[in-house]
């Protein structure tokens, strides 16, 4: 067997340089060079040369990619239907189809004869309250006095200690009396003021209650998120029940894009890569996202597994149900120069005993023109 040598010893055209090549197949850049002599006749040397393509060899970083088609989706939690909570006429409308809303928002004002007694109710719950409050002050300082009176008179040895007794006892029931009092009614407050707030009515407009002249049987509906209003099923002077969706909100700052990832690809897949995004509505134009989600379940008939992929969507470009392409960049490969032994030649085949693996890709177009270009001259 022949005495291994270097690469770096002249071998073959084809392994003279040798580059293994982990993932993907990378592009280099091409250069072709030719001289003209000073006497404009061309130079049979570079003539050759000028047909033949070269490349410079490096160390390079490449990423993989996965390519998958999907779907564009409203992140669950900025979506919002919203709806009476208690039956009513719609009175007052303050948003429509594609108005932009703000978290609290009024979209519309109804009416409803429930909301007399619900108010009624508060402002009797409120009165109790108040009462219990003055009564509980005015028994317990009673109490108190009378305990304070009858504890002079026994330490001045006017009267026995049993009356002292009976007034220590007086004072602690009128307290325990007192804070159940205050408490229970305080309770029915708190449940009739936590009933308005159900019903759409502000704390303000809760505190203005017992001041007010009269009752308004009016409650509003607020949105709950920042968006745009996407659907409006109501119009003025129409009755709806508590299970009506009046407004639609979306809010699509950041969307989702669920694609369909092979099974075979999934072991590349990692929560946090990076993502480049495409769609048919804007040709030239990408979008940057990252994986937050990889479905635990196959689906039997693609042989495909949900990736899910957050995008941030400022402008709005990015519609619900648009479909979209995906590339998942997965880990970052090289190249990487290897320095080899070699064995039996056999016509253009060369045996390498050391420095590749059966399976490894090489690098090995135009080697020898490579090697002789790299030579001091």
């Amino acid at each position: 067997m022949a005495q291994p040598v270097k690469l770096q010893a002249l071998l073959t055209a084809t392994l003279l340089v040798a580059m293994i090549v982990s993932g993907c197949t990378r592009k280099v850049g091409v250069s072709a060079n030719s001289t003209v002599a000073q006497n404009g006749t061309p130079n049979p040397n570079s003539m050759q040369t000028s047909a033949i393509e070269t490349v410079i060899v490096a160390t390079q970083s490449i990423a993989g990619i996965i390519p998958a088609t999907g779907k564009i989706l409203v992140p669950e939690n900025s979506v919002a239907s919203i709806g009476p909570v208690n039956a009513g006429r719609i009175v007052r409308l303050y948003a429509g189809q594609g108005s932009i809303v703000k978290k609290g928002q009024r979209l519309a004002d109804l009416e409803s004869a429930d909301i007399d007694q619900a108010e009624a109710d508060y402002l009797k719950a409120l009165a109790d309250y108040e009462n219990a409050r003055r009564s509980s002050v005015a028994e317990v300082k009673l109490a108190q006095a009378n305990y304070d009176r009858t504890k002079f008179l026994y330490e001045k040895t006017i009267t026995a200690g049993k009356n002292l007794q009976t007034a220590e006892h007086d004072l602690e029931v009128a307290k325990a009396s007192a804070e159940s009092s205050v408490n229970g009614t305080k309770a029915a407050l708190t449940a009739a003021r936590r009933h308005l707030l159900i019903l759409g009515l502000k704390d303000s407009a809760i505190d203005s209650l017992a001041t007010k002249p009269d009752l308004a049987a009016v409650f509003s509906l607020n949105s709950p998120i920042d968006g745009v209003v996407v659907e409006r099923n109501a119009s003025i002077g129409a009755s709806v029940g508590t299970d009506a969706n009046l407004f639609k909100i979306i809010n699509i700052s950041r969307v989702w894009v669920d694609a369909n990832v092979f099974e075979k690809d999934l072991q590349r897949v990692r929560l946090g890569q990076q993502v480049k995004l495409t769609v048919p509505a804007f040709p030239g134009a990408s979008f940057s996202g990252k994986v937050i989600l990889v479905n635990s379940i196959v689906d039997p008939e693609t042989r495909t597994v949900k990736v899910r992929t957050e995008v941030a969507n400022p402008d709005g470009r990015l519609k619900p149900d648009m479909f979209a392409n995906v590339e998942i960049i997965t880990d970052v490969n090289g190249y990487k120069k290897r320095e080899v032994h070699v064995g039996i030649q056999n016509g253009d085949q060369v045996e390498i005993v050391e420095g590749l693996n059966a399976g490894d890709k090489v690098v090995v177009k135009g080697n020898y023109l490579l090697l002789q270009q790299s030579k001091p001259e």
